[in-house]
């Protein structure tokens, strides 16, 4: 009698997670993990009304961890032709195993409709793995939940997700990071962007192989650093995703746990500094993208997601100058509205700043407003640093937080080399660019009200911050500011000065 082969193990799915495609309004994306290679994994859909009568097989994208060894596999299922502002319902399918669900909503078309979205950075875990090398909080697993009280749209990832690569178990630190966010990311898009520690030297040319492989972005036109940039259009707002790795000096992505651990690092001349890793391609995208947007007629706001920021007053690890050098000129240039970021972990907000004070070596920005209540954006670019998502690393507060504050500067990094960190090189300055900042609430994230049309031909977006202490799953709201402009405003050239009203209670 002739053996018969058992049937391969039914790996069940995990780690659900939605995206936007480039049209938030009729395209999404469904990804998620699985613990070994899945039978015809495929994704069922339809709106709630109407039942899953749509089926897309997903596409397998796996990579080995190079710490490790280990091989992770994911799923990728997008779809197109959706209808806008729509509820829909999905099961994520593999044969032998139990279906996932979850639903998510379309954008709306244009300016037919506002909407909420939310931002923060800088995550992490909820509770330590391993040798517990890499950040955790209960913090990381209680803002999912205060998230998911307000009820947004999509969220905004600002960076530094789950610290893959300071950790001695990488792939469980991902795992862990899903797993605790599914229970929102699962049924609303979380669009994230790379910050420093989501490079895991080893892993692909730039360490990013993990995070590209786990998410489903809207394509960039760059098969080689596809997912580390994109942008996508939410009613009429164009969100653009940075990764700023590419520009800033800060050497942030080392890891002297991986250096000592990843098997041939040494021989193989792997090294964690990655700045210019792209030899111009991300920013000529960028501007690229910028001067679509201002010939459109359809996109009225311009907000760019990324991760290191250009400007802070925080005791940690400041502005990186590079930033200044490469982004700042395109922002001004094409009338960026919006920048959140993270990296900084506490909360701070800009003026509207546009050009630079004169004589700064420093490319400080000029602050082109003194209204901290209601910002006009046709005046300047209007930075958020929001990276109290979770991290455990909370240095921002200092004796003298009531002195005017003084912003740090990345310029330079010292000597070292892919054995030893090359320490930043920082200057000070004066923080007249800054309007707001609270240097003491340790965890929070930032909600955006968007209204695409107000009587008197204006477009707002009113920004809250939610604060909690450590440990505490009470958000509450801390700061409150407005957005305002004149539709058809969008060029930095363009547009009457508006009338100020003050923020709402």
């Amino acid at each position: 009698m002739s053996a018969i082969s058992a049937p391969a193990q039914a790996h069940a799915p995990e780690q659900l997670h939605v995206q936007f495609g480039a049209d938030a309004a009729t395209q999404a994306a469904v990804s998620w993990a699985a613990p070994g290679p899945a039978r015809r994994p495929r994704l069922r859909l339809g709106r709630l009304s109407a039942g899953l009568g749509t089926e897309v097989l997903a596409q397998e994208r796996t990579y080995t961890e190079a710490l490790t060894g280990e091989r992770v596999w994911t799923y990728h299922a997008a779809v197109d032709g959706l209808r806008p502002d729509t509820r829909y319902g999905y099961q994520v399918r593999h044969d032998g195993a139990e279906p996932v669900a979850g639903t998510f909503r379309t954008a709306p078309a244009g300016r037919s409709a506002g909407f909420r979205f939310t931002s923060f950075g800088d995550q992490a875990i909820p509770a330590p793995l391993g040798l517990g090398l890499g950040p955790s909080s209960p913090n990381a697993g209680h803002v999912v939940p205060a998230i998911e009280r307000l009820d947004p749209l999509f969220h905004l990832v600002n960076g530094d997700l789950c610290y893959a690569n300071i950790s001695d178990q990488p792939v469980a630190t991902w795992a862990a990071y899903f797993a605790n966010n599914a229970r929102s990311a699962a049924n609303r898009p979380w669009m994230p962007t790379a910050g420093n520690h989501e490079s895991e030297v080893g892993n692909g040319p730039q360490g990013y192989l993990a995070y590209q492989t786990r998410f489903e972005l809207p394509d960039n036109g760059s098969a080689r650093f596809r997912g580390n940039w994109y942008s996508f259009t939410v009613g009429s707002i164009l969100v653009i995703a940075l990764n700023n790795d590419d520009v800033c000096y800060q050497d942030g992505a080392f890891s002297s746990y991986r250096r000592d651990h990843v098997p041939g690092y040494a021989a193989s001349g792997l090294d964690p500094y990655i700045s210019g890793y792209s030899g111009g391609e991300q920013r000529r995208w960028l501007e690229r993208e910028l001067a679509r947007a201002r010939r459109s007629v359809h996109i009225d706001w311009i907000v760019v997601c990324m991760h290191q920021v250009a400007m802070s007053s925080a005791r940690f690890n400041g502005a990186d100058l590079g930033i200044r050098e490469q982004w700042l000129p395109l922002f001004d240039a094409y009338g960026v509205d919006l920048v959140l970021a993270g990296h900084d972990h506490h909360y701070e907000r800009s003026f509207p700043v546009r050009g630079v004070e004169p004589g700064s070596s420093l490319l400080t920005p000029a602050a082109r407003g003194s209204d901290p209540d209601e910002m006009d954006t046709s005046n300047g670019t209007v930075h958020v640093i929001a990276g109290g998502g979770g991290s455990s690393s909370f240095f921002a507060s200092a004796p003298d937080d009531d002195l005017p504050p003084e912003g740090k500067v990345i310029t330079g990094v010292g000597a070292g080399d892919r054995q030893r960190q090359r320490p930043p090189i920082v200057a000070t300055e004066p923080a007249r660019w800054s309007a707001y900042r609270d240097l003491r609430t340790p965890y929070g994230f930032a909600s955006f009200d968007f209204v695409p049309a107000e009587p008197g031909g204006t477009t707002s977006i009113t920004v809250t911050y939610h604060g909690a202490e450590l440990g505490s799953a009470d958000y509450v709201p801390l700061d409150r500011f407005v957005l305002r402009k004149r539709l058809g405003s969008g060029s930095p050239y363009a547009g009457a000065h508006l009338v100020h009203r003050h923020a709402p209670a």
